[in-house]
C-alpha cells in the first residue's frame, strides 16, 4: 500500500482523522502492515500494539460469553493496552490484513492530541458527543451547500406586456402562481399582490389596461443551481421577498422569502398556524403533508431527534386537538379526555404511523351518538394519513373507549392476570398523554395503574421482563455489511422499555424517555454518568432510524425498522456501537434489579 493510501486510510478512521501533519506522519512511519490468516489469535500475551483493520474480520470474546465483531477501519486492543477491559481473546475469523502501530506511539498520541484522548479515554457519553459534532459538522457543510434546485420552486405566469389586468390575474390564479412576470421585448417585469392592492383596489385602475402598466421593473433572478444562501443574500440585498429563478437562460419559476427562511430554519410555526385557523378536516391534509419536510429540514440541520419527536409530537397534538373539536360537541369536552400513547405518548413518533389513541369517559358519561362520532374520528385521521393501528388501539374500537372506572377494572385484571396482551395495555398506558378535553381523567388513571402496580413487585419483573424478549445486534454491522439490524427492536425498544419499567416502580410520572433517566439520576438510581451516556445513546439510536426512514421515503419504499450500516461511515457505526453498548449495559442492570431470572 502507497503512502498515500496510507495516509488517505488514516484519515477516514476516526479518530486518527483528528491528527495533526506532524502527528499523522509519526503513526505512519511507525505503523508497519501485518497479515493474520484465519483462525488466528491476537493480543495472546502484552497487548502491546494496536492494530487497524484494512480488511478481513476479529472476533472478541470474554470470560462472561459476550463477543464483539471487528471489520474494516475498525481499531482492536485499544482498551487492553489502556488497562481499560478484562482480558479478552481476539480471534482472527477472516483473513486479516492490518496496520500494527507499537503500543508506545499510540500512548503519545493521547498526550498531545485531546479529541484522540476524549476517544479513547473518556468515558462513553463524551465520545458520543465529540463524535456526534464531527457529524454535525459534516451535516452543516452539507446544509451550506443546498442548492436552490433543492427547495420548492412556485411555478411561473408569464404574460406580456399588453395583456388586460384582470385576464393576468386569471391567468395566475390558473397557475397557482404567487406573482405575475409581465415580458416586454427582453426586459421581465413583475406584478404581486401588493402592486395589484395598489393601483387596482385603492386606486381605481382599469380592470381591462395593460398589466405592464402597473408592473415593477427590474425583476431579479437566480440561477436554478446556485446556491440558496446566494438566493437569501440577494434578496436580503435588494430587500425583495421573491426572485426568479431561470435555468439555461429561461424562467422555470419563483422562490419566496418564506420558503427560504422556512428552509434555513423550519416552518413549524407555520404549519401550527394553518392547524389553529383550520375550520374542516380538508383543511388539514395538506398541513400533514408538510410533516416529513420538517423532520427531513431538522435532521440534515443537525437538530437531535428527540428535540425532532417533540415538534413533530406537538404538531400532531394539535391536529389530534383540532380534529376532536370538529367532530365532538363542545358540550363533551370536559367530560372525556383523547389520549395518544406508545411513541407518540413518549413525544417520540418522528415519522408518522399507526393510530395509538383512546378516549376516558367521565363516570355517568355516555351520550347518543359516541359511537358514530369516534368511527369518525377514526376516519379523518385515515384521511390525514395515519393509517390503523394493527392492535386495534384506536377510539373507534369499543375497548378504548370506555368510562374511567372501566379502564380501572382494566388494569386490575392486568396486572393480576399478566399476558402478552396484558402486559402490552400496561406499557402503553403508562406512556399515555392527554391532547384534548379533561386532562385530569388521565392524570387520575396513570396514578392508578402506577400506585398498583408499584405495590406488586411480580407484575413488575413481569413487566420489566420484555426487555429480553429482543439480542442486542452488538457487532453484527461490522461484517461486511451483509447484514440489516433492527435497531428498534434491538436497541430502541430495550432502553425505552427498560427505563420505563424503572420509572413505573418508582412512580415517576414523566412519559418521555429522556426525562424519566433525568428523574431516574435525580432520586439516584442511576449515576450521572451512566444517565448522560443513555440520553446520548438514546438519540443517536433514534437519529440512525430516523436517517433509514427518510432515505426509505426518498426512494418512495415503506420504511422498516431494519437498518443496512454496511454504507455507513466509521464514525456512524462507531457512535451505533457505543450506543448499543449503553443498551447492553441498561439491560443487564434492569434485569439485575428485577431479578429477571428468578420471574417465571
Amino acid at each position: 500500500m502507497s503512502i498515500v493510501d496510507q495516509e488517505a486510510f488514516l484519515c477516514a478512521i476516526h479518530p486518527f482523522d483528528t491528527l495533526a501533519g506532524d502527528e499523522r506522519a509519526s503513526v505512519m512511519g511507525a505503523m508497519d502492515i501485518a497479515y493474520h490468516p484465519k483462525g488466528s489469535l491476537l493480543c495472546t500475551e502484552e497487548a502491546d500494539r494496536l492494530y487497524l483493520v484494512i480488511k478481513g474480520g476479529v472476533e472478541a470474546s470474554d470470560e462472561e460469553g459476550n463477543i464483539e465483531f471487528f471489520g474494516e477501519q475498525e481499531v482492536l486492543c485499544a482498551a487492553e493496552i489502556l488497562g481499560q477491559s478484562k482480558k479478552r481473546n481476539y480471534r482472527v475469523v477472516e483473513d486479516l490484513l492490518c496496520y500494527e502501530l507499537p503500543a508506545e506511539i499510540f500512548r503519545g498520541l493521547l498526550k498531545t492530541n485531546s479529541a484522540f484522548k476524549t476517544f479513547f479515554l473518556e468515558d462513553a457519553a463524551a465520545r458520543i458527543r465529540a463524535m456526534r459534532e464531527i457529524s454535525r459538522q459534516s451535516e452543516m457543510t452539507e446544509f451550506l451547500t443546498a442548492r436552490v434546485r433543492d427547495i420548492y420552486l412556485h411555478p411561473p405566469c408569464i404574460v406580456t406586456f399588453d395583456t388586460p389586468i384582470k385576464e393576468a390575474v386569471e391567468r395566475m390564479e390558473a397557475a397557482k402562481s404567487p406573482a405575475i412576470l409581465v415580458r416586454r421585448d427582453h426586459a421581465v417585469g413583475i406584478v404581486t399582490d401588493t402592486n395589484l392592492r395598489r393601483m387596482v383596489i385603492l386606486s381605481g385602475y382599469d380592470l381591462h389596461a395593460p398589466i405592464g402598466d402597473i408592473a415593477t421593473r427590474g425583476l431579479l433572478a437566480i440561477e436554478r443551481d446556485d446556491f440558496l444562501f446566494n438566493a437569501l443574500l440577494t434578496m436580503t440585498r435588494h430587500g425583495v421577498k421573491r426572485l426568479a429563478v431561470t435555468q439555461h437562460g429561461e424562467i422555470c419559476g419563483l422562490i419566496e422569502q418564506i420558503d427560504l427562511l422556512s428552509y434555513f430554519s423550519n416552518h413549524s410555526y407555520l404549519l401550527s398556524v394553518q392547524i389553529d385557523k383550520a375550520t374542516s378536516v380538508d383543511d388539514l391534509k395538506s398541513v400533514t403533508e408538510g410533516f416529513v419536510n420538517i423532520v427531513r429540514s431538522l435532521h440534515h440541520k443537525g437538530v437531535k431527534a428527540r428535540y425532532i419527536g417533540r415538534i413533530v409530537s406537538e404538531l400532531n397534538a394539535k391536529v389530534f386537538q383540532k380534529v376532536f373539536t370538529l367532530v365532538f360537541p363542545e358540550s363533551w369536552h370536559d367530560k372525556m379526555a383523547l389520549i395518544v400513547m406508545g411513541s407518540e405518548g413518549r413525544e417520540e413518533q418522528i415519522i408518522r404511523t399507526d393510530q395509538d389513541n383512546a378516549l376516558v369517559l367521565a363516570d355517568g358519561f355516555s351520550p347518543e351518538g359516541l359511537k358514530e362520532r369516534a368511527e369518525s374520528f377514526s376516519d379523518a385521521l385515515r384521511l390525514l394519513g395515519f393509517p390503523d393501528c394493527p392492535g386495534g388501539i384506536m377510539v373507534e374500537n369499543p375497548m378504548w373507549r370506555k368510562s374511567f372506572s372501566a379502564y380501572k377494572m382494566d388494569i386490575d385484571a392486568w396486572i393480576d392476570q399478566p399476558d402478552g396482551d396484558a402486559t402490552l395495555n400496561l406499557a402503553i398506558l403508562t406512556d399515555a398523554r392527554c391532547v384534548a378535553g379533561e386532562a385530569s381523567l388521565v392524570d387520575g388513571l396513570r396514578r392508578y395503574l402506577f400506585a398498583r402496580m408499584a405495590g406488586h413487585p411480580t407484575a413488575l419483573g413481569l413487566f420489566a421482563q420484555a426487555v429480553e424478549r429482543f439480542e442486542i445486534p452488538l457487532g453484527w454491522f461490522g461484517h461486511l455489511g451483509k447484514e440489516r439490524i433492527d435497531l428498534k427492536k434491538g436497541g430502541i425498544f430495550i432502553l425505552m422499555h427498560g427505563i420505563r419499567s424503572l420509572a413505573l416502580e418508582r412512580r415517576i410520572m414523566e412519559s418521555s424517555t429522556v426525562e424519566r433517566i433525568k428523574r431516574l439520576n435525580d432520586i439516584g438510581l442511576i449515576d450521572r454518568s451512566f444517565a448522560t451516556e443513555l440520553i446520548e445513546s438514546h438519540d443517536i439510536l433514534l437519529s440512525t432510524q430516523l436517517e433509514h426512514k427518510l432515505e426509505a421515503i426518498a426512494h418512495g419504499k415503506e420504511p422498516d425498522n431494519l437498518v443496512d450500516l454496511s454504507k455507513a461511515s466509521k464514525l456512524e457505526r462507531d457512535m451505533v456501537k457505543d450506543a448499543l453498548k449503553a443498551v447492553k449495559k441498561l439491560k443487564e442492570f434492569v434485569a439485575y434489579h428485577f431479578k429477571l431470572s428468578m420471574v417465571g
